[in-house]
């Protein structure tokens, strides 16, 4: 079942929206921008990089359980653009979320 309350940031002027005026959350494994919108749903983007995930595998495996936890999320009216870590991968998914559901119950606007 869809949840009406979350989308994903599809547009490049949304993603710059979010890089240009936002607020930081941290862990060991998420790095979130975050800023408050009007729409009263939760827009996300992911991040996962070349660099710290070389194999497509692993970074389409990782986009797959971050939406998974995302649509378990309570939803805010927030837009945000989670990048993720290196030392996601060594850590198991369980973990992972409670990780995730930590720096996600900091944001507040």
């Amino acid at each position: 079942m869809k949840n009406n309350q979350i989308c994903i940031l599809k547009k490049n002027k949304d993603f710059t929206s979010v890089i240009q005026n936002h607020q930081v959350f941290n862990n060991v494994i998420f790095k979130i921008k975050a800023k408050p919108n009007t729409l009263n749903k939760l827009r996300y983007g992911l991040a996962v990089n070349k660099k710290n995930f070389p194999k497509a595998v692993t970074r389409n495996l990782i986009k797959r359980q971050l939406r998974q936890i995302i649509q378990k999320v309570q939803p805010k009216s927030i837009d945000m653009i989670i990048v993720v870590k290196s030392n996601y991968i060594n850590n198991k998914y369980i973990h992972n979320v409670k990780f995730f559901n930590e720096i996600y119950n900091l944001i507040s606007f």
